[in-house]
Order: structure tokens, then sequence, then C-alpha cells
């Protein structure tokens, strides 16, 4: 990908909160059409990062990104959208963008997807079209899904009640190093839900979950 250089020296001034020289770098890589570049700039405007906070013009740059080939930056926008963030509040067309993020294999956006279809935001009702996103995202990796799946099965929300379902979730969320899925599984251990009370375990559990590093 070109920019690849400029987007690299970015990514080192920006550990050494050289934000100026950051920003420089990334604008240049994103001229060439690297789309990680552009990401990186409207997060810098997103957070305020180096920069005056702009959420106007992080989705500006979150939307060159999607035109670039950006699925992560199509999911953002939709985010923006459904809270009206930067941008007029569009539940409709937030579904819109989080579908096609989702349809370019972007995680985040397939459980956004998901919960549109459960709560209905942006679209009409379909528990069975949100489930499957919903377990979709989850076996390629996604450990918040795997966790509001646990969530789902020890509530019986949307779908019958059943703690061996639910820690059947929480163990996938723990192996995509997900902490909340690990604390949750320190708990059951802890208290004995579904599991045989074991407070070696849930110790052990929480210091697993103190230990992930997140990449």
């Amino acid at each position: 990908m070109k920019g690849t250089n400029e987007l690299k020296l970015g990514d080192k001034y920006i550990e050494e909160k050289q934000y100026d020289k950051a920003l420089a770098q990334f604008l240049l890589s994103s001229e060439q059409g690297n789309y990680f570049a552009t990401y990186n700039v409207a997060c810098m405007y997103y957070f305020g990062d180096g920069v005056t906070q702009d959420e106007a013009k992080a989705f500006e740059y979150f939307s060159k990104a999607r035109s670039q080939g950006d699925a992560e930056a199509t999911n953002r926008m939709a985010a923006m959208l459904a809270e009206g963030v930067g941008v007029k509040k569009d539940l409709i067309k937030a579904f819109d963008l989080y579908l096609e993020a989702a349809k370019n294999k972007s995680l985040s956006a397939m459980a956004n997807v998901a919960i549109c279809y459960l709560e209905g935001m942006g679209t009409s009702i379909d528990i069975n079209e949100g489930l499957k996103w919903l377990d979709e995202a989850s076996l390629k990796g996604n450990g918040v899904a795997s966790k509001i799946f646990a969530d789902y099965y020890f509530e019986g929300k949307y779908v019958s009640k059943d703690i061996n379902k639910c820690i059947e979730y929480l163990e996938r969320g723990r192996k995509q190093k997900y902490g909340p899925a690990v604390l949750e599984l320190a708990r059951f251990y802890e208290e004995g839900i579904g599991v045989e009370k074991n407070p070696k375990i849930a110790e052990e559990l929480r210091i697993e979950e103190k230990n992930i590093v997140i990449d």
C-alpha cells in the first residue's frame, strides 16, 4: 500500500507525542490513498489528540477513509450518525453503513448490525437476523459479541435461558481476550453459577484478566 513509510513515521511520532509531525506524515500518507493514515487523522480530530477536537472534521476523514476502502472507518461513521456526534443523527443511514461495513468484514460492525436488528434501530426488528449477525461476529473473533451472547443466554433474552451456552460464549470471549468475559467467568466460579464453586480458579481468572494486553 502506498504511503506506508509516511504512516510508520507518523506512528513513531505519535509514540513520541510529537503530534504536529505525526499529523503531517499521516496527511502525506492519506493523500497517497492509505486508509490507515486517513483513519488515524480522523481519530486525532475525534479525540483531540494533538489537535483541537473537531468531530465534524473527524467525520469527514472517516468518510474519506471509507472511500479508500476502510470498513472500520465506515463503522465509525455509522456510530457517529447513530449518536448524532459531529453530524445530524440519522439511524437509518447509520444502519445502512453498519451493514456495509459488516459485509466488508468489520467485526465491530457485525455486532452493531446485530443490535440494530434486535432493537429496531434504523431498521425493522428481526430477531433471527440479529442473532445470526451476532454469532457471526462472535465466531470470527469479536469478544464483545461473545459476551453479549453469553448475557442473552444467562438472562433468557432473545434466546431460551441456558447457563451452559452462556458459559460456552464466556469461554469463547476469554479466548478472544475480552476482559469482561473473563471477569464474568471468575464470578461464576466464585459463586458456583453453572460450574462447581472454585475460588482458586476465580482468582486465577482475575489475574488472567489483569494481564490481558490489548494489541
